[in-house]
């Protein structure tokens, strides 16, 4: 992480509380963080509401980010009023909210609270939102901006549920480029002939089992290929039933949540994500074209945004066992089209957002 002294102090430092109530570390999380680490360089200061079992609370303040115990209760009236006292006690100027239960309350609180704090609302991923009109108030009367991590979210939340497009802005999230250095990162794993890599949560809709399944029928035609899974997350009995299942102990290996995610990008010949659903632009992408690494990745939510495929990458459809293996093949067997895209990756790093 970047070093907290301020570039030049604002004119007006703001106050400035981001709410989370997801207790799991992914991409989500750590844009929170690193938007945090960002607007306190500027010389703005930030906290970050969130339950005690969340890794964000419990990573934040290694990086030098103030964190507040919140337990947020979205039918608990009580959890309304203690986040409108914090919000008055912390002097907060603006609120950022992120997932759907720290949104509601977050949203709600700020608006009976007597300092009356802006609200921004964060939308990370694609998921359909309900057309209640209860949500229709939560997202286009509450906030005064809505941000989202992709411009097909953002076209959605305007098609599909009629939000005002005047108020909702598409903002990719940073990578931090000084720390996703090729030139710079040596692997954090053994060479072997060929390397294959999923990061990511493990939950539901990431597709890991499909990754899984995908391994025997690669090996098929590359017999030395290792496998490597990087997160943490509910499903991780599942995805470990299911490797032990198909035999497969000794060519693919769990790894859990890792702080060297450059490093591992470095050790991999290719990422793999394979989502089935839900996703913005993930970080897991975005770090792989830093590191020039080749992506497989389903067409799904705001994903061929940063891969074309064919070219920045190769997309395939979700929930295809058979596309990811087949595509894993092809660039093992076309190490031309991998250094195509390495170096067409080179080429656009400098226009990746940084942070």
């Amino acid at each position: 992480m970047k070093s907290l002294n301020p570039e030049s102090p604002p004119k007006f430092p703001l106050s400035i509380l981001h709410s989370e109530s997801s207790e799991g570390w992914g991409g989500q999380e750590i844009r929170i963080l690193l938007e945090s680490l960002g607007m306190i360089k500027r010389g703005h200061r930030v906290v970050i509401a969130a339950s005690p079992r969340s890794h964000i609370f419990d990573q934040a303040p290694k990086h030098g980010v103030e964190v507040l115990p919140f337990h947020f209760q979205k039918e608990n009236i009580l959890s309304l009023w203690k986040m409108a006292s914090l919000i008055d006690r912390e002097k907060i100027e603006i609120v950022n909210t992120h997932s759907s239960s720290d949104s509601w309350i977050t949203s709600l609180a700020a608006r009976l609270s007597r300092r009356k704090p802006q609200i921004i609302r964060t939308r990370h991923l694609s998921t359909p939102i309900s057309k209640s009109v209860w949500s229709r108030f939560i997202y286009n009367k509450l906030p005064a901006a809505i941000i989202t991590t992709g411009e097909e979210i953002r076209r959605r939340m305007i098609q599909d549920n009629g939000f005002d497009p005047a108020k909702i802005f598409s903002m990719p999230t940073g990578i931090d480029l000084d720390r996703f250095d090729p030139e710079r990162i040596k692997p954090a794993l053994k060479k072997s002939d060929f390397s294959v890599g999923m990061i990511g949560v493990l939950r539901s809709w990431k597709g890991h089992p499909y990754f899984v399944q995908a391994a025997p029928l690669i090996l098929k035609a590359v017999p030395n290929t290792f496998f490597y899974i990087i997160g943490d997350g509910p499903r991780l009995q599942h995805i470990k039933a299911l490797i032990q299942n198909l035999a497969l102990e000794d060519r693919i290996f769990m790894l859990g949540h890792r702080e060297d995610i450059p490093e591992l990008l470095s050790s991999l010949d290719v990422l793999v994500h394979p989502s089935t659903a839900n996703e913005g632009v993930p970080q897991a992408i975005l770090q792989a074209l830093a590191m020039r690494k080749p992506v497989i990745a389903s067409d799904v939510g705001a994903i061929r945004e940063v891969i074309i495929h064919g070219q920045t990458g190769i997309l395939i459809p979700p929930r295809e066992t058979q596309e990811i293996a087949d595509r894993v093949v092809d660039l093992f067997k076309d190490p031309v089209l991998r250094e195509r895209i390495e170096e067409l990756y080179a080429r656009l790093r400098p226009g990746l957002h940084s942070v």
